[in-house]
């Protein structure tokens, strides 16, 4: 049976930031807490590799501004690294905005916000920012332009009244309450659910990626299981079950950056045929 997608799954998210500028900016100042300039362009879904061969990113949202330019990642599953995330993708939207031969004092105020269901760093905070600071002179300021700021929508309740306990509590829960931006942004998504041909083609695409990322985490299961058993019973079979164990690690490391990458078909491939699978471990570097 056919349901409503949440404001929270990625393709209600991209639909609302792209074809709304107005709420797409009322987002990013309630969860930045600055003013942000009009919108003057929003890219849903785009694919972003800083140099031929290398790894892409697929950011949800990039947002112009006459000023700066945003990053804003819905993540509704707990994933490894995103510090590490958060760094490339910084890489790669400066890559992508300095055209070649300009001076880097041209690259505009850059902001990265990962609005996340879970505590990503298990500190209990609603809200963590990020920022560059000098070991040995915290007034030293490096002036390098970006901002990271990460949302944990499962603590809204730590926030005071406001417009981000507000946003958080309907990114979590789906409840308005009195919050006008919530309001809107539940109108919106009711507005976009009405779009049945959309709708259904958006679910097969989340029930593609689930699948795909079960399979993955299965293969994974049964290799790490595979291999405590036979290093119980074998004293040969160390050496085997942790490779076993690794290609599992390497199997789910590709599948995630594939569908981060919006490649299903390869992503799926890649799940059942090992020589395939093999080259694009090799292709994109992963150890």
């Amino acid at each position: 049976m056919s349901r409503d997608l949440l404001f929270s799954e990625y393709p209600m998210f991209d639909r609302i930031m792209e074809e709304r500028a107005d709420l797409c900016r009322r987002v990013l100042e309630t969860a930045l807490g600055v003013p942000v300039d009009e919108v003057c362009n929003v890219v849903a879904e785009r694919t972003v590799q800083p140099r031929l061969g290398s790894h892409g990113v697929r950011l949800d949202a990039m947002v112009r501004t006459k000023s700066a330019v945003y990053d804003v990642e819905m993540q509704t599953i707990a994933r490894r690294g995103i510090g590490r995330r958060m760094r490339y993708y910084q890489g790669a939207m400066g890559t992508a905005m300095l055209p070649p031969g300009a001076d880097y004092t041209r690259l505009a105020d850059s902001y990265i916000v990962f609005i996340c269901l879970q505590d990503e760093f298990g500190a209990g905070c609603p809200v963590y920012t990020f920022d560059m600071a000098c070991a040995e002179d915290g007034g030293v300021g490096l002036g390098h332009g970006f901002s990271w700021v990460v949302l944990n929508a499962s603590a809204w309740r730590a926030l005071p009244e406001g417009g981000l306990r507000g946003l958080l509590r309907y990114v979590a829960t789906e409840e308005v309450g009195d919050d006008k931006l919530a309001a809107d942004l539940a109108a919106a998504v009711e507005a976009a659910n009405e779009d049945a041909a959309w709708r259904e083609e958006a679910l097969t695409m989340l029930t593609i990626e689930e699948d795909m990322r079960a399979q993955a985490r299965f293969m994974m299961e049964e290799a790490r299981e595979e291999g405590l058993a036979k290093g119980l019973t074998e004293g040969r079979a160390e050496g085997r079950a942790a490779g076993r164990i690794e290609g599992a690690d390497k199997l789910g490391a590709l599948v995630v950056q594939l569908i981060d990458a919006g490649r299903l078909d390869e992503a799926r491939r890649a799940a059942t045929d090992a020589l395939y699978r093999e080259r694009m471990i090799e292709e994109l570097g992963i150890e």
